[in-house]
């Protein structure tokens, strides 16, 4: 399909540039020029003569208006009122004009300039009898010139096309502000910027006529990359506005269908979160728009929801607290996870600071996988009680779950309250070492002593466990009591029993949570609010759905059975140049050793364990299990956990997200009262001390 671009030629330059188009742009094969002109009421038979001799050879495929206000200030036409017919242009050869109503007087020429033609621009402008330069009168605003009062517009769009073609040649930016169905009103988007436009149809001709004019720009010019940018952001906003959950891919496939070119997937992804910035930047605004976004999600996806407010003394209006949710889809791919969840939080900051807390599964590619999301304005013990039994209640029931998380004193309580399904034996409960040794050197501000707990807590060993937990003794017997108050259990590899799939830390072993909290730590630096938090995390659940389901379905179809971490073990085992010898000890038993060192292991095959702890760790076959299976002649693969199958992964990520109802339907919560802004308290008062007499000489300096 053809397509053209309309641009007004209105003086020498401008044709000029025309006529450059085939030698600068060889892709351009074809550009025509379209000429208006007026007749000056003597027309010679001889120019008319073979139009009309032969009418049929107009070729009704373009249309051009008549001017209807020609307007003065340029160096080639003036101001004249007329009310002429439309023309068809004719396609009967060159210089042949047709005029659709006799009693015109308007007549228009289609002159195609490619390099075959021969035209002098010159020759334009002149008059075919006299030879002496006419007015090149048009009914278009002059692209050389900027807006300005008293000109006229046929409609409201023609307009904005005007304005939009101002804004590219300087390299500015515009939007309206105010539309209404006969008037509009354009800024610039810059702040301070004093530029402004106004329109209104006026009766005395039903024309859109520009009534006031502030210019030009007071703001300095757009770089060619950013304006290009605020062009993509200023297309996209107006469909996202109307239906912001659109994803990228279907953002793009509108942009393709408009545009005739593929925006790359980094630019619509900048540029939806820009939008999104715009349409939901208001804090205020946040708390009457979530409740809705959330019945949104709940209608369309299925979504659990929990809203944590105070009520006032009149019911129907509430103090925000906190909102706990979680979506069908991770409900049931958390089904086709390891028994496993790891919680924690994040600061997220704004006119109102919030706390982000994250419940995550763990997939057969060891990464994490998004279960429950809540905030709230702040993370105390009731609050971790409300999101722990949100997750029991709501998400999931399963048995025998690990928990891992922070060792902070609200959560234990929690855990350890009286009829908690978080303990024993529907539950185990485990630290991330990471946190575990932060609290340590809290209390003894000793570098190496910290070191040797990270080294005691993430052995597999139990023998090098020992070694170090006298290390420590010897260093610190205070140390070693501190240490020895909590179970061996929570934060020891070596005395973990298999519970926590040798995940020791929370925000470094695996990737996704991580990621989902550095996607979060973007949008904060971008100023967003809570709104945009949900609407772009949603965005990414979404995406990272559909692409591990391909990714799985892809890998499942090429006849793969497990996923990456269990065949890069067989792959470093089967490339490894160490050589393992293997010894029977009984009929289960097996000491494997190398010969270059003096190391020896001792793997079990009835109960799946190794000496080095990697076996029943991540429960699949360690390096040395492997060497007993080779000289056995066993298949490995047998011995690894069914968790690490890609059918599983596959089902993991199987269910679909459905469309969401545009901004203008999402319906209104149900039983959720209108909520307003947290309650803030107030910060705590200034201790006098070393940090009140540093402040003095500011708060001097500052007056002075």
């Amino acid at each position: 399909m053809l397509q053209f671009l309309l641009l007004p030629v209105v003086n020498d330059s401008s044709l000029e540039t025309m006529l450059e188009v085939p030698s600068k742009h060889p892709s351009i094969k074809n550009v025509e020029l379209y000429l208006e002109v007026k007749s000056d009421g003597v027309v010679e038979s001889a120019a008319c003569s073979p139009l009309m001799a032969n009418p049929g050879n107009s070729s009704k495929r373009q249309r051009m208006d008549v001017p209807l206000k020609l307007e003065k200030g340029n160096s080639n036409g003036w101001i004249e009122d007329e009310d002429e017919e439309d023309v068809d242009i004719g396609n009967g050869g060159d210089g042949d004009m047709t005029d659709k109503n006799p009693g015109s007087d308007a007549v228009a020429q289609v002159v195609n300039v490619t390099e075959g033609n021969n035209i002098s621009h010159k020759d334009l402008n002149k008059d075919s009898n006299s030879g002496v330069s006419k007015p090149c009168l048009s009914s278009l605003w002059l692209d050389d010139h900027d807006l300005r009062v008293g000109l006229y517009f046929r409609d409201g769009d023609e307009l904005k096309r005007a304005v939009d073609w101002c804004s590219i040649r300087g390299e500015t930016k515009c939007v309206v502000t105010e539309v209404g169905k006969d008037e509009c009103m354009f800024k610039c988007v810059r702040w301070k910027c004093k530029w402004s436009l106004g329109a209104a149809r006026m009766e005395k001709h039903g024309l859109f006529e520009i009534i006031k004019y502030t210019g030009p720009h007071t703001c300095c010019l757009t770089d060619p990359e950013d304006f290009k940018s605020e062009f993509e952001t200023d297309e996209i906003e107006r469909v996202v506005r109307d239906n912001p959950t659109l994803s990228i891919a279907e953002l793009k496939k509108w942009w393709k269908e408009k545009f005739s070119y593929e925006l790359k997937t980094e630019d619509m992804k900048a540029a939806k979160i820009e939008v999104i910035k715009r349409v939901f930047g208001d804090w205020d605004q946040v708390f009457e728009d979530l409740p809705k976004l959330m019945a949104a999600f709940h209608s369309s996806n299925g979504l659990l929801v929990d809203w944590k407010f105070d009520l006032f003394p009149n019911p129907k209006f509430a103090s925000f607290c906190g909102v706990f949710w979680a979506f069908a889809q991770s409900i049931e791919g958390f089904k086709h996870c390891r028994p496993l969840i790891i919680v924690d939080t994040q600061d997220l900051k704004g006119k109102y600071p919030m706390k982000l807390l994250i419940a995550s599964g763990v997939d057969a590619a060891n990464k994490y996988f998004p279960l429950a999301f809540a905030v709230t304005k702040d993370v105390s013990t009731d609050i971790w009680r409300w999101f722990l039994t949100g997750i029991r209640e709501k998400v999931t029931q399963r048995k025998d779950l690990c928990l891992i998380s922070s060792p902070h004193p609200d959560i234990v309580a929690v855990v350890n309250e009286p009829r908690s399904q978080w303990q024993e034996p529907w539950a185990y409960h485990r630290f991330c070492l990471n946190r575990f040794c932060a609290r340590f050197g809290a209390v003894f501000s000793d570098y190496t002593l910290k070191d040797l707990v990270s080294q005691a807590g993430s052995t597999s060993q139990k023998e090098k466990f020992d070694s170090y937990m006298k290390d420590i003794e010897k260093k610190n017997i205070k140390a070693r009591k501190w240490l020895d108050q909590f179970p061996q259990s929570k934060w020891t590899l070596a005395h973990d029993s298999g519970r926590r799939y040798g995940i020791m830390k929370i925000d470094a072993t695996l990737c996704y949570t991580k990621s989902l909290f550095a996607v979060f730590r973007v949008y904060q630096l971008a100023d967003h609010v809570l709104t945009g938090y949900v609407l772009l995390m949603f965005d990414e659940l979404r995406h990272s759905f559909e692409e591990l389901f391909d990714e799985s379905r892809a890998s499942l179809n090429c006849g793969d059975v497990y996923t990456k971490p269990v065949m890069d073990t067989l792959e470093e085992f089967e490339t490894s140049y160490v050589t393992y010898v293997v010894m029977p000890i009984d009929n289960n038993a097996f000491k494997v050793t190398t010969p270059s060192t003096n190391n020896e292991w001792i793997v079990q095959l009835s109960d799946c364990t190794c000496t080095c702890g990697e076996f029943q760790r991540c429960k699949f076959p360690c390096l040395h299990a492997l060497a007993v299976y080779k000289k056995l002649k066993i298949n490995p693969l047998q011995y690894v956990d069914d968790c690490y199958t890609l059918e599983r992964h596959c089902k993991t990520y199987a269910a679909t997200f459905s469309p969401v109802p545009e901004l203008s339907a999402w319906p209104e919560a149900s039983g959720v009262p209108t909520l307003f802004p947290p309650i803030i308290p107030p910060p705590p008062p200034t201790v006098a001390g070393k940090s009140q007499r540093k402040t003095t000489p500011k708060t001097t300096k500052k007056k002075s």
